[in-house]
């Protein structure tokens, strides 16, 4: 990720002047602003006699903005939305309709708990608390990635970095250039990695979910963990081994972290306050709505309390429910009592990333409908000869991987979740384990500082240099597509997906 929003949610602006290349960004939009029309044309005229030109031509519209950051995501979204109306590919009902999808307000709830963590500091309190417990510097490194991923698990990946970064920073202080730039790619990377982990984690999984529940597949909250979380902490170990192998931690010092004045460790140590609690209770009826029915299915399965749970506790309801709850819990002492999120503090949550999904599931749903994907899947078969099940989640996996080093993770997801689905399908095989390997690689960017807001901001800490990135990143790069196909293989075939 440039200067761009990555997924607007898991990849926040960050300023262009403070990143590399931000001239060439610019050029790029320049450049993307005209070239993406006139590639849009020429899709068309070479589509024509095929299924849905126009649509094609809008898809290819929507991919070149995205990736050449022409103009805002949510702007993309919503301009090709509305030009499948002038085009007559869609009727107003069904292009604006997409926006109204339920799963986008699994994002809406899950982002005022976000927004609440930030507002009464849960978040650093964790963050400080864990790096309090350190006792050396391979521990420190571990504990601080490890907090950035759990973190990420709930809010985004650019908030969990921006919340662990300064106190990284902090804790590593005089214990040596090389060590300080693996712990800072450590908590960006950790922090991708945690995204993989729920379904609110990044906007690329529900991308998947949707995709998936078109096609008569539902996978709850409890089913993508069992798959997501595995794969994520695999990915985390991995990249442990990968920092620790490349960058070693010779010559570091064992930080002093209790009783460090110029550590942020007070909120630590401070009482928890009424929001912080109220905070934490909302989360809690979250997670607890979201894991009872499956977990309820597993203990009591047929039973009528499975039934109703399954049938009114769904992911987006129990998320909206949640979140509307810090409106009525209190968050702050009784001298000066107030909810524990406003409505001025829920407004500035990052509604342009449901834009951006409400557009990506409007051009799914039409390329679909349409037969485009099932074309392109079949002339994909038969380009690459990816006709088992597993060569098909290899390709969609390393060319999501790809993608994700050059566009947003949501861009990524749009064009690569359908594509693999029929691809899967024209293969023959269950679209699941080829949409969850198109899901999980378009999340894998890891090479380059323009790749995700979190590696923007380690690069941006000036702790780590292009060289070092790029080569971790390579590396990390080829073990973990090895990581995601493996663990795909493993975790399928175990849960009941293939």
């Amino acid at each position: 990720m440039s200067a761009r929003p990555d997924d607007l949610d898991d990849d926040a602006a960050v300023d262009d002047d403070d990143l590399p290349g931000a001239r060439f960004e610019r050029r790029k939009r320049r450049v993307g602003l005209w070239a993406g029309p006139a590639i849009a044309v020429g899709v068309y005229l070479l589509t024509r006699d095929g299924p849905a030109p126009t649509l094609a031509a809008l898809m290819t519209l929507a991919v070149a903005w995205w990736m050449t950051e022409a103009l805002p995501a949510a702007a993309v979204a919503l301009v090709v939305a509305a030009l499948t109306v002038v085009t007559g590919v869609a009727e107003p009902r069904q292009a604006f309709g997409a926006f109204g999808s339920p799963l986008l307000f699994m994002f809406v709830g899950a982002f005022f708990i976000a927004e609440a963590m930030k507002v009464h500091g849960l978040g650093q309190r964790v963050a400080a608390a864990t790096a309090m417990l350190a006792r050396g510097p391979t521990s420190l490194m571990m504990a601080l990635s490890a907090t950035a991923f759990v973190l990420s698990m709930m809010t985004s990946n650019s908030a969990s970095t921006a919340i662990v970064l300064p106190i990284a920073l902090a804790a590593s202080e005089g214990m040596g250039r090389r060590y300080q730039a693996a712990l800072v790619l450590a908590i960006a990377w950790g922090a991708s990695m945690g995204g993989l982990a729920t379904p609110v984690g990044t906007p690329p999984n529900l991308i998947g979910i949707a995709e998936l529940r078109k096609r008569d597949v539902d996978l709850g909250f409890g089913t993508w963990m069992a798959v997501g979380l595995p794969l994520g902490l695999a990915m985390l170990a991995t990249m442990w081994a990968v920092l620790l192998a490349l960058f070693g931690l010779r010559g570091a010092r064992a930080p002093q972290m209790p009783g460090r004045d110029d550590l942020p460790v007070a909120r630590a140590r401070r009482p928890w306050s009424r929001g912080e609690r109220a905070t934490l209770a909302a989360l809690g009826v979250a997670v607890i709505g979201w894991i009872a029915p499956s977990a309820l299915a597993v203990v009591a399965p047929g039973g009528a309390a499975a039934t109703w749970a399954r049938a009114h506790l769904s992911e987006e309801t129990v998320a909206v429910l949640a979140g509307c709850l810090l409106f009525v819990l209190p968050g702050g002492p009784p001298a000066q009592p107030r909810p524990a999120l406003t409505w001025t503090e829920a407004t500035r949550i990052d509604w342009g990333v449901i834009l951006l999904f409400g557009g990506g599931m409007l051009l799914g749903d039409l390329a679909r409908s349409t037969g485009l994907t099932h074309a392109w899947g079949q002339e994909l078969v038969e380009l690459t000869g990816a006709h088992s099940m597993w060569a098909v989640v290899a390709l969609c996996t390393g060319v999501s991987i790809l993608l994700s080093e050059a566009t947003s993770n949501t861009a990524t997801a749009t064009l690569m979740v359908p594509l693999a689905a029929s691809l899967a399908t024209a293969a023959g095989d269950s679209p699941v384990p080829a949409v969850l390997g198109a899901t999980i690689g378009a999340s894998c960017g890891f090479m380059m500082p323009i790749s995700t807001a979190p590696n923007a901001m380690a690069y941006g800490s000036g702790k780590v240099t292009m060289g070092q990135m790029m080569r971790a990143g390579v590396v990390f790069d080829l073990i973990g597509f090895a990581v995601v196909v493996g663990g795909l293989w493993v975790l399928c075939p175990l849960l009941g997906l293939t």
